[in-house]
């Protein structure tokens, strides 16, 4: 279920990541929009976040001391784990917001649209890829038994 969670993980990324390219290529063809940084943006604050995410053990976010001699280890994870979940959101909000404000108020054809919207897709593949992720390395393992003789 690991293995298979990582790949699914990675198709998503690279699904998000392919169509993006396939939204950069297509946008030569169109003289409607210009293709900015504005437009990477989004895709770079999700790759960001899911690297931020990912990097944050589940177990950090449980193991807090008590008193004055913890180093506050998991206060630092949870707000780690805040900033890439920001970035996460932003991302997506980023690429909602362009696509509405460059592509959809303009009124700009259907050739022009598809752009906008591969980056809304490619935002959408890095979240979902970032949250399977987290899910299948921070489960349990479900083949762990403890078993207790008599």
């Amino acid at each position: 279920l690991r293995d298979l969670g990582t790949y699914i993980s990675g198709a998503l990324f690279t699904l998000g990541w392919w169509v993006f390219i396939d939204g950069l290529v297509m946008s030569r063809s169109t003289t409607q929009v210009n293709f900015g940084f504005e437009d990477w943006l989004p895709g770079l604050l999700c790759t960001l976040g899911m690297i931020i995410t990912n990097s944050i053990d589940l177990t950090l976010l449980r193991d807090d001391g008590f008193g004055y001699s913890s180093g506050g280890l998991a206060g630092k994870a949870k707000l780690t784990l805040f900033i890439g979940i920001a970035l996460l959101a932003g991302g997506v909000a980023g690429s909602v917001a362009i696509l509405a404000i460059k592509y959809i108020v303009p009124q700009v054809d259907s050739g022009a649209m598809y752009i906008g919207v591969t980056n809304v897709v490619q935002t959408l593949c890095l979240l979902m890829a970032s949250v399977v992720l987290w899910f299948v390395h921070n489960s349990e393992h479900d083949n762990n038994y403890n078993f207790v003789l008599n």
